[in-house]
């Protein structure tokens, strides 16, 4: 069957990941199904500029909460391919308490990828790949990401289920992805589906956010990590792990090409898991001096670095792809920013 004449099914089309895979998939002239919670989520979508050459290969589908377990009955039908990018966030109006965070965040993390799973099992024989997006949280323990240990992860590294609840809300969203990812490997294992499934794991995903409509909606969910010591605030100590967000959509329409193998996790982590977050400061200097000079980039926050060391050239030579630098990361977030009003 010929490219144009695919049909993906992307979930989660309105977040930052997903409306950069959402136009690659456009690109590569992939026909697309985006899955969006509700009527403004299409709207915002359809009238973003990126999206404008490809509305005839767009289609929407309503799936109001995936957390049903027909939630994509109807949404799977008929496709070849799947992107699922949905998944619980840690944006919350009011914050759960700790014992609320299995509830909130990793019960929805595996239920929303199993039900996906087992609507494409159940609903649309005719596809033959799902990509699906996890996290570096996923494959690693997670006080590994800040002890500095010097141990290599790699796309072969895995964390056990957690068998303890978290304490923290970034380490539940974590277990939320170990769980999901544990689930859905499981599932291929014992079920063996018509479909093969590839995982890919991001690192901190920094760049442009197109749907923002704030310089404060472009900074979750990671681009804080790189423009707060710019704009004077404090984050951190982070990973040293970043990507931008262009690669990670890249490498996720990548991951659906038949020639590419199934069953595989890919990393998407830039400049070989170097990062130094407080680099940020000499790169807006360098790129965006009038921002500099006018205060808009005051330059006082801070981001702390901690070594995470990822190995991805497995990644880097079976999709065939040169990640950027964290200074086109970081041109790419604060230009974004600067487009924007408060």
């Amino acid at each position: 069957m010929a490219l144009a004449n695919k049909l993906v099914l992307l979930t989660g089309a309105t977040g930052f990941i997903g409306f950069r895979t959402l136009i690659e998939a456009l690109k590569a002239g992939y026909r697309v199904r985006a899955a969006v919670r509700n009527q403004g989520g299409i709207d915002r979508v359809k009238a973003a500029q990126s999206t404008q050459p490809y509305l005839r290969q767009l289609e929407f589908v309503l799936v109001p909460e995936i957390e049903k377990e027909d939630a994509y009955y109807e949404a799977v039908k008929g496709v070849d391919l799947v992107i699922h990018l949905s998944s619980p966030t840690t944006k919350f109006e009011t914050l759960p308490s700790e014992d609320e965070y299995d509830e909130v965040l990793i019960q929805p993390a595996v239920r929303g990828t199993l039900n996906l799973i087992q609507a494409v099992s159940k609903f649309s024989p005719t596809t033959k790949r799902i990509v699906i997006t996890s996290s570096i949280v996923a494959i690693i323990d997670w006080p590994e990401m800040y002890l500095e240990t010097g141990t290599v992860f790699d796309e072969q590294s895995r964390t056990p289920s957690i068998s303890k609840l978290p304490s923290d809300l970034f380490a539940a969203y974590g277990a939320g992805k170990v769980a999901a990812l544990n689930a859905t490997e499981e599932y291929v294992r014992t079920q063996k589906p018509h479909f093969d499934i590839n995982h890919i794991a991001p690192s901190f995903t920094i760049g442009k956010n197109e749907l923002a409509r704030t310089r404060a909606e472009t900074l979750p969910p990671t681009n804080l990590a790189a423009l707060a010591p710019i704009i004077g605030q404090a984050y951190g100590p982070t990973p040293s792990t970043s990507v931008l967000v262009d690669d990670i959509a890249k490498i996720h329409v990548l991951a659906l090409d038949p020639k590419v193998p199934g069953g595989q996790l890919f990393l998407g982590i830039g400049e070989g898991s170097n990062t130094r977050w407080e680099d940020s400061i000499a790169i807006v200097q360098k790129h965006f001096p009038d921002a500099v000079a006018s205060g808009t980039f005051p330059l006082t926050g801070k981001n702390p670095t901690k070594r995470l060391i990822f190995d991805n050239k497995y990644t880097e030579k079976t999709l065939g792809i040169k990640f950027a630098s964290f200074e086109e990361q970081v041109k790419s977030a604060a230009g974004r920013y600067l487009e924007l009003e408060n």
